[in-house]
């Protein structure tokens, strides 16, 4: 079910979170954060799926929470669509990659989600793009990163090193698909994006993006989502199971 709009007040530059619609794009899950399997082991099984799906279910629900009732979810995976209605979002089916490389077709994904947004809610004046692996996000951050950026068409929140851009926030008028991937802070800024607090005193919780072990540390030792604590509770208690018990003798 699609989540209602939600009134706000308008924040800097006289917008609000009403006009703001979010847009999250995710992998197939069997290609879904691999160095994060690799780091921490056994590899891509079910676990670990259902790890990255909980990410994503958190997040979208930190989106919602913040007061922001117009969510985008794109992937090619039934089971990440049907998480993200589940959680309120807007399913939107990726077009065909045509043999893309993987940080082109996550691009032209968010265009593609883009143009849905702008179809669909044709009051929105802003799309907010957000990486769909930060479950230690707060409703209160993300309100002040979209107030923080009111006054600009163009803005971003970099990750933790300051390489990648975990938020972009860009008037719908802005034509285009976004350039996320390596070196993303960059691109984003040459594109004429605004970063926002570029001495990182504010908003750890949305800097914290999952790509490893240690990332997931860092985002637990910030306050994760219920949904990713459940996901690592039930790791956790699998890891258990395969103890043996006792010497065996």
């Amino acid at each position: 079910m699609e989540a209602m709009d939600t009134p706000s007040h308008p924040g800097p530059g006289g917008r609000g979170l009403g006009d703001v619609v979010a847009v999250m794009a995710v992998k197939r899950l069997e290609q879904a954060k691999t160095r994060l399997a690799a780091s921490r082991g056994p590899g891509h099984g079910p676990l670990h799926r259902a790890l990255v799906l909980a990410m994503m279910v958190d997040t979208v629900e930190a989106v919602e929470a913040a007061g922001i009732g117009r969510v985008i979810v794109i992937s090619p995976d039934d089971a990440v669509l049907t998480a993200a209605g589940a959680a309120g979002a807007v399913g939107v089916r990726e077009p065909s990659d045509s043999g893309s490389s993987g940080v082109t077709r996550l691009n032209l994904a968010f265009a593609h989600a883009t143009t849905v947004a702008r179809d669909r809610w044709p009051s929105a004046r802003r799309v907010m793009f957000v990486q769909a692996d930060l479950p230690a996000a707060g409703a209160g951050s993300l309100r002040e990163v979209i107030a923080a950026a009111g006054a600009h068409p163009h803005a971003l929140l970099t990750d933790r090193d300051g390489s990648g851009t975990t938020i972009l926030l860009r008037d719908t008028s802005l034509a285009g698909p976004p350039h996320f991937g390596p070196n993303s802070a960059a691109e984003h800024r040459n594109s004429g994006a605004v970063e926002i607090d570029p001495q990182h005193e504010h908003w750890p919780d949305l800097r914290t993006d999952v790509d490893t072990a240690e990332d997931l540390e860092v985002a637990r030792s910030l306050g994760l989502g219920p949904h990713t604590v459940a996901a690592l509770a039930d790791r956790e208690c699998s890891a258990d199971d395969t103890v043996p018990i006792g010497n065996g003798t």
